[in-house]
């Protein structure tokens, strides 16, 4: 048995198997093809010689509307949509016919003129960072307050686009109560999964029958309050039951207690393309995270765990390992800090052995030095006010010192060390110092260098006025 099919059916067929995105590239492509070309836009009647003429001018004169420069991506973009509108309506390939190979010489030339002037880098949307995480997935978080119809709806959204690696916010209308089901593994764990196959941009007309949009689930976690399974049962309980579609504009006003939380109306494209935003800005989070933020999260998370990409890609859908790895070389925040932190350290460490140095040239140009002879590692010791500026006098050594051990829990947290004795009359400047000490882990001790001190301490302050 045959339908009967016209010509038009076959077009409006034809018509169905580019996305969206692809349709609005081409659009696009040929409208600026056609408007540097002028009058004589016809391009399809063209001869290859003439062709390759019009594109090598094409690519080299391409800019934004301001004259600026456009982007590597933006640049590529147009040659796509050429090469896509050629090759279905001319049977012109222009990335391989050789007739063609000095619009590519061209084209490559652009590419690498815009990397020089900083046009190529791409603007990857970032994952979430732990700490924004853990703000945003707390009992305590407003965005995803079960309890209410935005919260768990808000929940939801976010715990399927975390657990089945979901993109953006691809098909998100088309989702219907039955795109998801809840079943149980041989372990007796209770897990959601995606059962319908869905047209993506990783599966389409040329997609191998053993490509699967996603196997990742989203399973139980057994008394967590939290828990996506839970809540995923719960908002499919308070979902209108007249209409089929899962995501559902919220009531205005509700009680608890109502067996349904949401109106019989879908939500619209616009407004599943700005959730993670809006649950960004509701849970004052550090920055305005994208929809596909998630998707970067999920996949950053299991690489940084260990799990395999050729695993991961079973979950995210994705067809090759290279996309994946796509993910794993970007640095994440805090490898970021880490990395800033381990160079200030160095600069730091040269820092202080600048400024020992320095202490230790000044002491050297003094007429009176503090020997003092006890073994390096001595514990702290005891002294009363009387004993510390006497330790400091030009005369005393630390043997005419009587001392005693120092109780570290009576310690005192600021210590202010000062010579007060009247210096009018000498010949040396007052050199002062302030030292920050730990009474924490104390471990000072003395060498017998000249006016060589190593404490070992913060969180004290202690202020030298040494004359000399």
């Amino acid at each position: 048995m045959f339908a009967e099919v016209s010509e038009d059916d076959i077009t409006d067929l034809l018509e169905l198997k580019d996305s969206k995105s692809t349709k609005r590239c081409i659009t696009h492509s040929l409208k600026s093809f056609r408007g540097f070309l002028g009058e004589d836009n016809e391009f399809e009647t063209f001869d290859k010689p003439k062709l390759n003429e019009k594109l090598r001018l094409f690519f080299a004169s391409l800019r934004k509307t301001d004259g600026n420069h456009l982007k590597k991506s933006t640049l590529t973009n147009y040659r796509y949509g050429l090469t896509k509108y050629l090759k279905e309506h001319c049977s012109i390939d222009i990335t391989k016919d050789a007739q063609f190979a000095g619009s590519k010489d061209v084209f490559k030339a652009v590419v690498v003129n815009l990397k020089k002037k900083g046009y190529a880098s791409t603007e990857h949307k970032p994952p979430i960072s732990k700490e924004d995480l853990q703000k945003l997935y707390n009992t305590n978080s407003i965005a995803i307050n079960t309890t209410t119809p935005y919260g768990l709806q808000k929940k939801v959204w976010f715990d399927i686009m975390f657990y089945l690696c979901r993109r953006g916010q691809e098909n998100l209308r088309s989702m219907t109560k039955n795109t998801f089901a809840i079943k149980t593994d041989s372990s007796g764990r209770e897990y959601v999964h995606q059962q319908i196959d869905e047209y993506d941009k990783n599966h389409r007309d040329e997609a191998s029958p053993d490509d699967t949009v996603g196997e990742a689930r989203m399973y139980a976690r057994k008394g967590d309050p939290l828990c996506p399974v839970l809540s995923f049962k719960l908002y499919l309980e308070k979902l209108h039951p007249a209409l089929n579609d899962f995501w559902q504009r919220t009531k205005d006003s509700f009680d608890i207690t109502d067996t349904t939380w949401y109106c019989k109306a879908p939500m619209g494209k616009n407004s599943l393309s700005v959730m993670m935003p809006e649950i960004s800005e509701k849970a004052k989070l550090s920055r305005r995270y994208t929809n596909h933020s998630i998707r970067a999260t999920s996949i950053t998370a299991m690489d940084e765990s260990g799990i395999e990409a050729r695993h991961i890609m079973r979950a995210s859908g994705h067809r090759s390992e290279a996309s994946i790895r796509s993910y794993s070389k970007r640095l994440s925040e805090n490898k970021q800090r880490e990395m800033s932190d381990s160079l200030n350290s160095i600069l730091q460490t040269n820092q202080s052995d600048n400024i020992n140095h320095e202490l230790q040239s000044e002491n050297a140009k003094g007429d009176h030095n503090i020997t003092v002879t006890t073994p390096e590692a001595q514990p702290l010791l005891g002294l009363s006010a009387a004993e510390i500026e006497a330790l400091f006098s030009y005369e005393t050594t630390l043997e005419e010192i009587p001392v005693t051990p120092m109780d570290i829990t009576v310690a005192p947290q600021n210590v202010c060390v000062s010579d007060n004795q009247n210096k009018e009359n000498s010949p040396h400047p007052a050199v002062s110092s302030n030292v920050q000490l730990s009474m924490n882990n104390v471990q000072p001790w003395w060498n017998t260098h000249t006016m060589n001190l190593c404490p070992n301490i913060t969180n004290s302050v202690v202020n030298f006025n040494i004359y000399k």
